[in-house]
């Protein structure tokens, strides 16, 4: 049983891999942060968490349970991790299970995700309302059902106030975080076995240059970069990749086609992935300095230390032709 109370959706260990502080307790990346525009240092254990987000409400369970459950089992993948990286290979089926287990997690068990299943549960249960309300015997027989079931229903509110009431939509529906958590730990199996299937490859950045990572590092994609329009990518279609930066000078990418163990990128092609790591980050980017390159929409080749110049030019740049179309 623990107190923490900053949950790390991003584990510490992946990030410490980030830094080069020979210190792990004293271990720094340098972030720069999408919603600011503001670049800074600080502390592995200051980023890519979240106050009480693992967080749940068990009978009979602590409420760091998940939290506590998921630190032991990283434990045990950082030293596999840190063989893999020395090694450029997966030494063994332990090595691998690890590496897939870890892509796994924090493909599903991250904010995005989370938002993303909650809006949806927010949409349906707006749905159901509203067909509840469509008319009387629905609405009554819904009432008498769910309080069959134990639900505690108030009987001083008629048809036509819950309907107003639905219609003008003044209200909130809050899913409940437990409940989240739990659709989250379902998921990360099934993730977990269609990272499996995929091929893998180990691509080392030469040298002068390094990969970034973000606070979303699992990157899933159409591997011919084409748009699909309402067709969003999964980890189980082909035509996919999956690339996931495990250090600064190493990534990995899945392909369901086979492909090479290992290959040696040129400088655009760690600029190209740093840049579809950064669209895939919810708000932070993190890398060892601020030496990491992407591509922008007003320059290739952009260093993360210069991100802030670059992007407040483009802003202004941006304000001055809306104002000459004006």
């Amino acid at each position: 049983m623990s107190d923490t109370v900053n949950h790390h959706f991003i584990p510490q260990f992946y990030l410490r891999g980030f830094s080069d502080a020979v210190d792990r307790r004293k271990s720094q990346v340098f972030v720069f942060d999408q919603s600011t525009k503001k670049s800074f240092r600080t502390l592995v254990r200051n980023i890519g968490a979240r106050r009480n987000f693992f967080r749940i409400d068990v009978e009979g369970f602590d409420p760091n349970h998940v939290e506590d459950g998921m630190a032991e089992i990283e434990s045990e993948i950082a030293p596999l991790l840190e063989e893999v990286i020395a090694t450029k290979s997966f030494p063994s089926e332990a090595h691998f299970s690890s590496v897939m287990m870890l892509m796994g997690n924090m493909a599903v068990r991250n904010p995005r995700f989370r938002s993303m299943i909650e809006d949806l549960h927010v949409k349906v249960a707006n749905g159901m309302m509203r067909m509840t309300i469509r008319d009387k015997d629905r609405y009554h027989d819904s009432i008498r059902d769910a309080r069959e079931k134990g639900a505690p229903i108030r009987d001083d509110i008629s048809y036509e106030d819950m309907k107003e009431f639905i219609e003008r939509g003044e209200y909130n529906i809050a899913i409940d975080r437990t409940y989240l958590i739990g659709l989250e730990l379902d998921s990360v199996p099934t993730v977990v076995e269609q990272l499996a299937r995929r091929s893998w490859s180990f691509a080392s950045a030469p040298p002068g240059t390094t990969f970034m990572t973000c606070d979303d590092p699992v990157v899933l994609a159409w591997a011919d970069g084409q748009d699909r329009g309402p067709y969003s990518p999964g980890f189980g279609v082909p035509g996919t990749i999956v690339i996931f930066p495990i250090a600064p000078e190493l990534a990995l990418i899945g392909l369901f086609v086979k492909q090479p163990p290992n290959r040696n990128f040129g400088c655009d092609q760690v600029a190209d992935m740093n840049t579809s790591i950064a669209k895939n980050a919810t708000k932070q980017l993190y890398a060892r300095d601020g030496e990491f390159q992407i591509h922008t929409r007003s320059a290739l080749y952009t260093s993360g230390k210069d991100l802030p110049t670059v992007l407040a030019q483009q802003a202004k740049a941006k304000v001055q032709w809306h104002g000459k179309e004006a």
